[in-house]
């Protein structure tokens, strides 16, 4: 299994492993026009969990839900379980902690902060959640993959901004432009596939551990992309160690403002 300190895992791959720790909430023998699987996923949609209906041939058992990961079931509970979470939760709210112990069976193992996405619209309003929190902070590290250069000169004012109120910027995009000045910011100008196509904002917490966040995304196909949001620390560690493994040496093209 991989583990965060595998020092080959490397963006994309990153984005993989959450993707196959995604979990998996299937519901036996429902009625077909009953909306408790909808219900569900917007109650589960900040979490990496995936709702299917499943019918057997027999019809049993009835009303059961499974939730399993890759490798092994992790809880099996009555539909009608679910029913009163539901009821107790509003859905959509994402508040895991209020009915905690009624139904710790299937709730301690669906307490992930971690989704994926292959809504654009919804990673660009993380990464923008993601830069300002770094704003409030106002102290730590934020990592900003571009893609290109040219990108960070669109965003050069937002990076800028974040590096006077003294959050330290590191900006990567392939040099298809000139590198813009982020005052005290630095632009890593690097020519690389793992960077020509993923697109991250990773946020070091600014030394508090509940603050940390990272987002991953590579590019499939043009403009479309499938990403992770990320609260774990350990994983957030994870990506700065690497970025500024593969990417923190005099030598990668670093630049920075006058």
């Amino acid at each position: 299994m991989v583990s965060y300190s595998d020092a080959s895992m490397g963006l994309r791959d990153s984005i993989e492993y959450i993707r196959d720790h995604e979990k998996e909430l299937r519901l036996f023998n429902v009625d077909p026009a009953d909306t408790i699987h909808e219900e569900l996923g917007a109650f589960f949609n900040t979490q990496n969990v995936r709702i299917t209906v499943n019918r057997t041939a027999s019809g049993k058992p009835e009303e059961l839900a499974v939730l399993s990961n890759a490798t092994e079931v992790l809880a099996v509970v009555d539909v009608s379980t679910l029913r009163e979470l539901l009821e107790d939760v509003s859905t959509g709210t994402g508040d895991l902690g209020i009915a905690d112990r009624e139904y710790e069976s299937v709730l301690r193992h669906l307490k992930e902060t971690t989704f994926t996405s292959c809504d654009t619209e919804q990673l660009l309003y993380a990464s923008r959640e993601i830069e300002d929190r770094a704003r409030r902070v106002g102290q730590g590290s934020i990592h900003t993959g571009f893609q290109r250069c040219s990108v960070i000169v669109e965003q050069r004012s937002i990076y800028a901004d974040l590096a006077r109120r003294g959050v330290s910027v590191r900006a990567y995009g392939v040099p298809d432009a000139t590198p813009p000045d982020l005052g005290s910011g630095h632009v890593h100008a690097v020519s690389t596939d793992e960077v020509a196509e993923t697109w991250f904002v990773v946020f070091d917490g600014g030394g508090n551990n509940t603050q940390k966040t990272a987002l991953l995304a590579h590019e499939r196909d043009k403009d479309a992309f499938h990403g992770v949001l990320t609260y774990d620390p350990g994983f957030v560690d994870h990506i700065l160690e690497y970025l500024n493994r593969s990417y923190g040496s005099p030598s990668d093209g670093v630049l920075s403002g006058p």
